[in-house]
């Protein structure tokens, strides 16, 4: 447990960091519309996207090693074992459609940062993880890193349906229970209450 409760806290804190909570928090709102708008009579346990309808593979190689990076695995799943870059790839098709050329534009200046800077003949996907993080260091500022940073943590935290968060994950990582239906008390600071009456004396509405 105390092993859990360390790995939650250090996740949240990248996300803190590193994945502009701040901004998901802000924009919550305009991303789940349009990703309900997206999936629109998809239910929750739909089959998730399990190939490649936006990016090229060699597109989505580089996008997959760089969010492997934002989020590793080890000891506990990351990005790749959440299979984020299908949320990514998924999400570049509909919901996120419009930012689909300037995330492209910013790939490519990705790619030709690093082979000014390395090997032209390897691509970034294909290095060694300490120069993986080297250059991701560089370039962290970028819009391109922040357009990836930010839809990494999206794909782990999303609704598997839409590409991520592969066999809930993300959310065990967190320590979210998958649990439909919820029945008070829920702990100590709710045992004594006795229920949201939102006008109070009146019955409570009943189909």
């Amino acid at each position: 447990m105390e092993q859990a409760t360390s790995s939650r806290r250090q996740f949240l804190t990248a996300v803190g960091n590193l994945a502009s909570a701040s901004w998901i928090a802000m924009n919550w709102p305009q991303i789940a519309s349009a990703a309900e708008h997206a999936g629109h009579g998809m239910h929750d346990d739909a089959p998730p996207p399990t190939t490649l309808t936006t990016l090229t593979a060699a597109e989505a190689a580089e996008v997959d090693a760089i969010a492997n990076q934002i989020v590793p695995g080890g000891a506990t799943p990351g990005a790749r074992d959440a299979h984020v870059i299908y949320f990514i790839d998924n999400a570049l098709g509909s919901f996120f459609k419009a930012q689909l050329p300037a995330f492209q534009k910013g790939l490519a200046e990705f790619q030709s940062g690093w082979a000014a800077r390395h090997d032209a003949s390897k691509p970034f996907s294909a290095a060694p993880e300490a120069e993986q993080i080297a250059w991701l260091r560089e370039v962290d500022k970028t819009p391109f890193f922040t357009a990836v940073r930010r839809m990494t943590v999206l794909g782990i935290l999303a609704l598997p349906k839409y590409g991520g968060n592969h066999d809930y994950l993300g959310w065990k990582l967190i320590g979210v229970e998958n649990q439909h239906a919820w029945e008070p008390p829920f702990g100590f600071y709710d045992k004594d209450y006795a229920g949201f009456e939102p006008y109070p004396g009146t019955k409570p509405y009943t189909a």
